[in-house]
């Protein structure tokens, strides 16, 4: 505090009242009421008396502290002289009605005058009311302070809930984020099974480059016990936390801060209030892939459906599974995020639901088609594309569905889109379809050979197909990931 006030304007005021009476004074600023001692470190460079005998310096020291007594008992200045005959005043610091401590000068060539006295008096208590206004605004920021954090983390986990509902994803930004906001070197997430064990979800390891964790029993280990009571630990360098639904689903465990400093109540409350926004993130996120599997298994019933109704009803399954993990596969290839490649899948299991709609004997027909003929199966993908429009999770798929046939020149249907003009995931469909169509056996011609039809998707790229589809799917021939789907989709059950 004594170093705080001497950097106070007020402080300077004080000085300034000083120096018409004194040329070299001695100032001692005291952060006890009543001190028992002084420290001569200052007065001995200056003033000889006390610096000539330890007897001497005793004298000066019972006269000083004799006026520090009476300031403290008045409250109010205090003047007297030193055993040389120099004028000295006490000014004592008076907070909340209490003396706190004092701020003497000695050494003055005369008295100082009762005006001058007056003034300095009043400039140290201004000093001492903004030091005490300093204080109040570093308590309310200290109080304040985990609020803000608290609330600026609760809005950077709403904006990570919103970008992902996937729980493999989300569980591996959500480590980031408590490494991040708590500043800490790890972060291990642990999620709790159905038969209560605790497996590891994710790890941020600022030392690893490839960090991981082991399962752990419910009541193993620091986060095992944290998991089995449900109550956070708050060690030096760990902090763990429980990830609490309607029970303890898990928890987040963050060691060694990087500045090296312990973990604080602090820090708690702030991943107390991460661990709340992720509990609501990983129920949002796993009801959302309960929802996907219901949708998924509606979807592949309703491919099934349409199979047995096909003309290719003997391998119609196989036929649409071979078709959609191509796709996927080239999806992966491609980078595709979560939501497009869900779409591509989609699309894949139902891309030809309009040939429902083609007779039998066209679709069966070994001969060349007649332009009617050809007609009609063109009009299919609009056909398929009716019929998925009810079902509105299929919405992000029905530009694919209704696209794949399209040529990357130009010249397909049914709108004769060409280039980037087609979806992305169309693009896709239509390699994967013309590869499963090559492969699998048809009732006008035999199947080829993977490296045939793959050959044959090579040499149509850039009219018929996109070449950066057709560079992915030539890289996962070369790396043999089509030959051995291909091989295990198609074997016989």
């Amino acid at each position: 505090m004594l170093q705080r006030l001497t950097r106070q304007p007020g402080y300077r005021r004080v000085q300034e009242a000083v120096k018409p009476t004194a040329r070299r004074p001695i100032w001692w600023t005291l952060d006890q009421p009543a001190p028992r001692r002084l420290d001569y470190r200052d007065a001995c460079r200056t003033c000889r008396f006390v610096r000539e005998s330890l007897a001497q310096r005793r004298i000066c020291q019972r006269r000083f502290l004799g006026a520090i007594e009476r300031a403290q008992a008045t409250k109010r200045p205090e003047a007297f002289l030193c055993p040389i005959q120099r004028p000295a005043v006490v000014f004592p610091m008076v907070q909340d009605q209490q003396v706190t401590g004092h701020v003497a000068v000695c050494h003055a060539d005369q008295p100082l005058p009762a005006a001058g006295v007056q003034l300095a008096a009043a400039a140290l208590e201004a000093s001492l009311r903004e030091l005490e206004r300093e204080r109040e605004l570093a308590n309310l920021y200290e109080s304040i302070q985990p609020r803000c954090v608290a609330l600026s983390t609760i809005h950077t986990i709403h904006r990570l809930i919103s970008s992902t509902l996937d729980v493999e994803e989300l569980m591996p930004r959500l480590a980031r984020l408590c490494v991040q906001v708590l500043r800490a070197r790890r972060c291990a997430i642990w999620l709790v099974t159905p038969d209560r064990r605790l497996v590891p979800a994710a790890v941020a390891d600022l030392r690893a480059r490839r960090p991981t964790e082991t399962p752990l029993r419910m009541g193993q280990g620091i986060p095992g016990r944290v998991a089995a009571t449900a109550k956070a630990s708050l060690k030096h360098r760990q902090l763990v936390v429980p990830l609490i639904d309607q029970d303890c689903i898990g928890v987040i465990a963050i060691s060694e801060k990087q500045d090296d400093r312990p973990f604080t109540a602090f820090d708690q409350e702030i991943l107390v209030t991460m661990a709340e926004q992720a509990v609501v993130a990983i129920g949002n996120a796993r009801l959302y892939a309960q929802q996907e599997k219901v949708a998924l298994g509606t979807i592949k019933s309703l491919a099934a459906i349409l199979d047995a109704m096909d003309g290719n009803a003997p391998h119609g399954k196989s036929h649409t599974r071979l078709l959609a993990e191509v796709a996927l596969a080239l999806a992966d290839a491609l980078g595709l995020g979560v939501e497009d490649r869900r779409s591509v899948h989609y699309a894949a299991l139902l891309h030809d639901a309009g040939r429902v709609a083609v007779p039998d004997e066209i679709l069966l027909k070994p001969t060349k088609l007649t332009g009617r003929e050809r007609r009609i199966i063109q009009r299919h993908p609009v056909k398929g594309v009716e019929l998925m429009r009810p079902l509105e999770i299929l919405e992000p798929a029905i530009p694919i569905i209704l696209h794949h046939h399209e040529r990357y020149d130009g010249r397909g249907y049914p709108k004769g889109l060409r280039g980037d003009e087609i979806p992305l995931g169309a693009r896709i469909l239509a390699v994967a379809n013309a590869y499963e169509a090559m492969v699998c056996e048809r009732p006008y011609r035999d199947p080829l050979a993977p490296e045939q039809a793959a050959r044959e998707i090579q040499r149509n790229a850039g009219t018929q197909f996109d070449p950066r589809v057709v560079e992915a799917f030539q890289r996962l021939v070369d790396h043999g990931v089509l030959p051995r789907l291909t091989t295990r989709v198609l074997a016989p059950q």
